[in-house]
């Protein structure tokens, strides 16, 4: 009779193993389906500008996209990514925007961006080096580059632009 209960006894525990990690299973999967909802909404971009959180897939780079998140301090970062979601440039964790001021990103046509951060009177232009396959990253005004039209026209409408000495805003 014992041997009978310890078989038994030893399927309801294995029965029991197994619904728990299909119950555990099931969880996980909720979870991730439910942090993916809740999670960043994906958009495809082939030049503009990018004002809220999200992923911004570049339409004509080579699988490229700008990630921008909001930190839990409501600053927020961005980064640009391969295609396997390898992070090829981030900003500064020093350096992030704000919604307390004004901060720009802009994609241009050529997939470089562009971006000024009025909390640190930060200009730079994170521009793809075809040859060395990396971005590489310039300040705007002190470097003169020859800036996109319509991020050059947005940065001149911007009060906090205006007594900042941009060599590229001059022209």
């Amino acid at each position: 009779m014992k041997k009978e209960e310890n078989v038994v006894m030893g399927y309801f525990k294995k029965t029991k193993l197994k619904m728990t990690k299909k119950i555990f299973h099931l969880l996980l999967l909720f979870c991730f389906i439910s942090c993916g909802k809740s999670g960043s909404e994906s958009k495809s971009i082939k030049s503009g500008f990018i004002s809220e959180p999200g992923i911004y897939y570049i339409h004509n780079s080579k699988h490229r996209n700008v990630l921008v998140k909001e930190l839990k301090d409501d600053s927020i970062i961005f980064a640009i990514r391969d295609s396997q979601n390898k992070i090829l440039f981030q900003q500064s964790l020093n350096e992030t925007f704000s919604n307390y001021h004004y901060w720009c990103l802009y994609v241009d046509e050529n997939s470089n961006i562009w971006f000024y951060n009025s909390d640190y009177m930060s200009s730079k232009a994170i521009l793809f080096n075809e040859n060395k396959k990396l971005y590489e990253m310039k300040d705007f005004c002190n470097v003169k580059l020859k800036m996109p039209k319509e991020f050059q026209e947005e940065l001149k409408l911007k009060n906090s632009f205006e007594n900042y000495n941009c060599k590229s805003l001059s022209k």
